[in-house]
């Protein structure tokens, strides 16, 4: 077999932010059911994900692995390797680095959501989170929000904070260390963690705000509490991928403060516009699982322009 190209972390970043989020606008408006996931749980803490999806043109799986301990010994918590298999013939046509398509897709996907629902008024973000998925969420923000002009960040520690923040290239914005309270206050908020207990403030979240939460993908997480879900308007990437993986809404739900019914619209519905905030004193709330349609949309999209 021909030797197949392999795209890595680098050229999977050149494509940018801007092209990754028209490409999730132009081809991600659709509801098909997803494939389910497979996630096996290994230690306390990690994870092994078989993310498979269909397009029209194309199939792809990506496996990653979540390793808890990793961060200590100076290696990313996360991995991942994606393969792109032609459909018609199911020939593979290329190989990805798995973790920089997450890195990519996940932060242009909450870019989509805030494009529709946060209003245009935003003057500060509050960040969550000192991770890859804490940086790409700055930019993707700052690409559909660019006159936001304080960042606040809350990190587990402020020595992991303030280690993130010196390493962040972005000018023109006041980086600040912000405490839960403060990070929660902003008018944009985006949680980045893989906490199992809720980091946000609810009493601390105004009205009017928006936010993307998108650390947690199993019953076992979650970055809000039951009270924060049942004071906003939530939207979610995909009704049946969050009633099975989306731990801060099945908590309340399972807590009988909030219903799976109460879901105002999905990813595909923001996309054609056919839903968007009731008022502009709603807070919004998008939850995000992550979806395996959207590596295929960037895979492909990456390869067919480079083809």
């Amino acid at each position: 077999m021909t030797e197949i190209p392999h795209y890595t972390a680098g050229e999977i970043f050149a494509f940018g932010m801007e092209k990754t989020i028209s490409a999730l606008k132009t081809s991600a408006a659709t509801n098909d059911q997803p494939i389910p996931r497979e996630h096996i749980p290994l230690d306390q803490g990690e994870d092994f994900l078989l993310m498979p999806a269909v397009s029209q043109t194309g199939l792809g799986i990506k496996l990653v692995t979540v390793m808890a301990q990793n961060p200590a010994i100076g290696l990313p918590l996360v991995h991942g390797f994606y393969l792109y298999c032609d459909k018609k013939t199911g020939v593979p046509k290329a190989t990805f680095e798995g973790s920089a398509l997450t890195t990519l897709r996940t932060p242009a996907a909450s870019a989509v959501a805030t494009e529709v629902l946060a209003t245009e008024s935003i003057q500060n973000l509050g960040i969550f989170g000192t991770g890859v998925q804490a940086r790409g969420h700055i930019e993707s923000m700052l690409t559909v929000r660019p006159n936001i002009e304080k960042i606040f960040i809350s990190g587990t520690t402020r020595e992991s904070t303030e280690k993130f923040i010196d390493s962040l290239t972005i000018k023109d914005q006041k980086i600040n260390v912000g405490s839960p309270e403060e990070t929660a206050a902003c008018d944009l908020v985006c949680s980045c963690t893989s906490s199992k207990e809720p980091v946000i403030p609810t009493k601390s979240v105004k009205p009017g705000a928006h936010l993307n939460l998108i650390g947690s993908f199993s019953d076992a997480q979650k970055e809000a509490d039951s009270e924060l879900i049942q004071n906003a308007e939530i939207f979610v990437d995909h009704r049946t991928a969050a009633k099975e993986e989306a731990g801060e809404l099945i908590t309340a739900e399972l807590e009988e403060n909030w219903s799976f019914d109460e879901i105002i619209g999905d990813f595909s519905q923001l996309i054609q516009g056919k839903v968007n905030r009731s008022s502009s004193e709603s807070i919004t709330l998008f939850k995000s699982v992550g979806l395996a349609t959207w590596d295929l949309i960037v895979a492909e999209t990456i390869y067919n322009e480079t083809n």
